[in-house]
């Protein structure tokens, strides 16, 4: 399946130029995270999820000129080649952050979003200046991308605007991916959102008040993905999966 500019717009509401930039870039030479992809946006989640976060950059007050230039789409390319030699295993955690603090001095523009996140993933996060991280290390696996933000200059307002957008998205993302990678997950040892909060009707309705809370988030600023998490929101029910886990166990 080939995502279109088209479809990102009728399906996630992202911008037409954004989707159109994103659909028609060539795909990295020698970037892990693209190995053996043909599309720089396949149709999955840790792809166009790309292009909706841009589109939310956007709909945060940042002109669409820093958003498409090299300074930024280089800069996430980088930290997404790192991100997937941390997910074959070749560098460690501490060595993918490393990685993307340096890349980003390198494009930096905004310093002091480069101070909060090496605040925060250096575990002192009650010294940024905006709330990063959610409770379940699962749902802050793909927070190192927020390093390629450090290309694009903004104020406090604007930085809270671009955290909350960011934590909207992904904590859905993730939560959905976790939810179909449980059994996998329990049975490797691996971090999981709905083995953090707890298999039990407990734990299941703080996931469901999280995908809430993305909810009314994402309605704050793209309303189109705001009314996909609602279907879906409407038509999942977490406890269930976690009997249907447990029963399997």
């Amino acid at each position: 399946m080939f995502l279109t500019c088209d479809d990102l717009k009728l399906a996630y509401g992202v911008d037409m130029e954004i989707g159109r930039f994103y659909v028609d870039r060539k795909v990295p030479v020698d970037n892990i995270y693209w190995k053996k992809r043909h599309l720089y946006i396949p149709p999955v989640p840790g792809f166009y999820f790309m292009p909706i976060f841009s589109d939310l950059v956007f709909r945060s007050g940042i002109e669409k000129t820093a958003i498409l230039s090299e300074n930024f789409i280089g800069l996430a390319e980088k930290i997404l080649d790192s991100a997937g030699r941390l997910e074959q295993k070749d560098i460690s955690w501490e060595e993918h952050i490393s990685e993307c603090i340096k890349l980003a001095e390198l494009k930096l523009v905004n310093k002091d979003f480069l101070e909060d996140l090496k605040f925060y993933f250096s575990g002192k996060k009650e010294n940024a200046s905006v709330p990063l991280g959610t409770p379940y290390p699962s749902l802050n696996r793909a927070d190192a991308y927020l390093f390629a933000l450090c290309a694009i200059p903004f104020d406090q307002e604007k930085k809270v605007k671009l955290v909350d957008s960011w934590y909207a998205l992904m904590t859905y993302f993730l939560i959905l991916d976790d939810l179909v990678d449980v059994k996998d997950d329990f049975k490797n040892n691996e971090e999981n959102a709905l083995i953090d909060a707890g298999l039990s009707a407990q734990g299941a309705a703080i996931i469901t008040e999280m995908i809430n809370r993305s909810y009314v988030q994402m309605e704050k600023v793209n309303p189109v993905m705001a009314n996909r998490i609602d279907h879906k929101r409407h038509s999942l029910d977490v406890e269930a999966i976690i009997r249907s886990f447990l029963k399997g166990q």
